[in-house]
């Protein structure tokens, strides 16, 4: 809900910004040539502000270089005020862009690697969201269907989907598995700002664009520029990635083998083959060598498709059906990957913990959200028998809690059993019927 003050402008500011969006997006579409010089003053228009600022609040986040949170601007400086200062910096082009706070997380179902992410502060971000929304409808009328992640009204679902019915259907039988090298750090700024200058001409919003990828990133109180690299965390970064890969997927398009389809996540794709896939790999490095940008060649590779593959957190194999089909002899099967599966088990193990001071409905109500998203990812698939192994692990870990909150030798069946899980409101991740693409 909005606060208490918020401007008359800002109270249906969902549908004065997507009137806006749509705006931009048909005067886009009547011209994919087209450069759009008159977007500064959309950007700190009140409603689009507003906007921007809920976004960002909804996706929550830490503070930044300069400690403030979301919460701190809310019950302390309060949004109506902290917007208001934004507009007017923006307004009369004072406002600054503070550099990036460097933080490393770890990645899901790898012990010991880490990757690099940029945390700005919430000025920052809300400034970000905002262009965002005045400029994306502009570029979504040029993206190609090939392109999955971080776009409007598409999921990863939809890319899986593709590959699903174009390995069981349409003939396609290898595949090039690519990863690229540091791309969110190998981005060259130069080259970037180009591709986003063939549809943008306001110097303001190009010189905002500049000034988040200048700005620098902050590591142990030391700040750091490069020429390369667009920071990961940042609300704009998504869309400036899929911008200059677009480059690579139109290059695919118009000079890519035939034969081959193109399907790709933000940066990462996979192409599927009907044959020839080492040869398709070398003109993957090559338009991507015209981008400046290089393969992980240990994580790169050819593989058939009977031999499986992962993709998007799932593990895709062709094989024959069952002897009782009757309409198809070989399908392409998909099931959660090993890496995704050690990663919930652990976030499961993580969130159980040693809180014995918690009764065993408060876990269960903790734990509940971490299984129910995971199955909303993962139930597009054939999945049936990793489910029943979850359930399995997420009863015994508890099991193990009772055990050791009440210092139970037994193993906590004689406190859990029967249906107390289903009392107690437990997720089943086997028991709800698996979806179909």
């Amino acid at each position: 809900m909005l606060a208490e003050g918020v401007p008359h402008v800002a109270i249906n500011l969902l549908e004065t910004v997507q009137a806006l969006q749509e705006t931009l997006s048909l005067a886009a579409k009547q011209s994919l040539d087209r450069r759009f010089g008159a977007l500064y003053d959309k950007v700190y228009r009140d409603d689009v502000l507003w906007q921007a600022w809920r976004l960002v609040r909804n996706n929550g986040g830490g503070p930044g270089i300069d400690g403030e949170t979301i919460d701190y601007i809310e019950n302390e400086l309060g949004v109506i005020n902290f917007l208001r200062e934004l507009r007017d910096e923006l307004k009369n082009e004072t406002y600054r862009p503070q550099p990036v706070k460097r933080v490393w997380i770890e990645k899901p179902g790898q012990k010991g690697a880490r990757r690099p992410l940029g945390i700005p502060i919430v000025k920052d971000r809300v400034c970000q969201t905002a262009v965002r929304l005045v400029i994306e409808p502009i570029f979504e009328t040029n993206f190609l269907d090939c392109s999955h992640g971080f776009r409007p009204g598409r999921k990863p679902h939809d890319a899986i989907r593709v590959i699903d019915r174009s390995i069981t259907f349409e003939g396609y039988r290898e595949v090039v598995d690519a990863d690229l090298k540091g791309y969110f750090d190998s981005i060259p700024q130069d080259l970037l700002l180009k591709l986003v200058g063939r549809r943008i001409s306001d110097r303001r919003v190009l010189s905002l664009i500049k000034a988040w990828l200048k700005c620098g990133v902050m590591e142990e109180g030391t700040v750091r520029r490069s020429t390369t690299g667009t920071p990961q965390g940042g609300c704009i970064s998504p869309l400036l990635s899929n911008v200059y890969l677009h480059a690579f997927d139109k290059m695919w398009q118009l000079w890519g083998p035939k034969g081959t389809k193109l399907v790709r996540f933000a940066d990462d794709f996979v192409i599927l083959c009907r044959h020839g896939g080492h040869q398709v790999l070398q003109r993957v490095r090559e338009f991507l060598g015209r981008l400046r940008l290089t393969l992980n060649e240990e994580k790169t590779h050819v593989v058939r498709v009977d031999r499986g593959f992962d993709f998007l957190g799932m593990t895709f194999c062709y094989a024959a059906t069952s002897s009782q089909a009757t309409r198809l002899k070989y399908n392409c099967y998909r099931w959660p990957r090993r890496k995704a599966v050690q990663s919930l088990k652990e976030k499961i193990r993580t969130k159980i913990g040693r809180r014995y001071h918690l009764s065993l409905q408060a876990v269960i109500r903790e734990i509940n959200p971490i299984l129910r998203g995971w199955h909303n990812y993962f139930k597009v698939g054939h999945g049936e028998k990793i489910f029943r192994r979850l359930d399995r692990f997420v009863m015994n870990r508890l099991r193990i809690f009772v055990k050791r909150k009440h210092n139970n030798p037994n193993r906590g069946v004689r406190n859990v059993s029967g249906d107390l899980y289903d009392r107690l409101g437990l997720f089943r991740l086997a028991r709800l019927r698996v979806s179909c693409l």
